[in-house]
């Protein structure tokens, strides 16, 4: 749940078959550190999650964490572990790893991005199943995609001035998914970590189903050089989650 939040970071778009790179790749954007959530549906709380921005071979890295807490962890307990690595030259995803424990789905999965190729690699394996089931997919890439994690520092790397439109390609392991982020608005908005002017990103999705339907999602990013990930919402049908930054 916090995790579909996030994809409101996104904004995509590329014509399959043409190899592909950002246009005007901008510089990588400056190092968070580690950034704390707390996410609630109206008034309950649902779960914590984290985002940190470490190095790894020279690559930026980002790592995702997400919880459940209190009564939907009674219901649907939510624990997944994301890692996501790519080329501060390009923005091109290099590799996902991602173990995703939702309700009674367990899935880990490692994806590795060949763009040069035209492909990625991905090896999964269900948890859920006893004994476990694996799988070993080779499937079509349009040169370089992002993925969601590398997609949210794209968007970051950005001027995010009002009324700008950003495009390129997101692929999650499964079809790639043509996405446009707006920049639509901008306003102050409270925390738990404090008051922060920002500019508000909206996401379209060409084709939510390749994305795990997100639904539609929304992101506030501090209006300075930091563009930090202060707020973000995600409507989904059975109503809308919040996450907001905490201290």
């Amino acid at each position: 749940m916090v995790r579909a939040a996030v994809l409101a970071g996104v904004a995509a778009t590329l014509a399959l078959g043409v190899q592909f790179a950002p246009p005007a790749v901008p510089k990588a954007p400056p190092d968070p550190g580690t950034l704390h959530f707390d996410a609630h549906w109206r008034l309950i709380p649902v779960g914590h999650a984290t985002l940190a921005w470490s190095e790894a071979g020279g690559r930026p890295q980002i790592t995702f964490t997400a919880d459940s807490i209190g009564v939907v962890n009674l219901f649907y307990p939510v624990h997944d572990r994301m890692r996501a690595r790519y080329d501060p030259a390009t923005f091109c995803a290099e590799q996902a790893n991602n173990d995703v424990a939702e309700g009674r789905r367990h899935h880990v999965t490692e994806i590795a991005y060949h763009p040069g190729q035209h492909e990625l690699v991905l090896d999964e394996n269900d948890l859920t199943r006893s004994p476990s089931a694996s799988k070993h997919e080779v499937k079509p890439i349009p040169g370089c995609v992002l993925d969601l994690f590398t997609a949210l520092d794209y968007v970051r790397a950005q001027p995010l001035h009002m009324g700008d439109t950003y495009t390129f390609a997101v692929n999650e392991g499964g079809k790639t998914s043509q996405v446009r982020a707006r920049v639509d608005l901008r306003e102050t908005v409270s925390t738990p970590a404090g008051r922060f002017s920002c500019v508000r990103v909206t996401p379209t999705v060409e084709d939510p189903a390749a994305l795990n339907n997100p639904g539609r999602m929304w992101v506030w990013f501090t209006d300075d050089a930091r563009h930090l990930p202060v707020q973000i919402e995600a409507r989904v049908s059975w109503g809308t989650l919040t996450a907001q930054l905490t201290p």
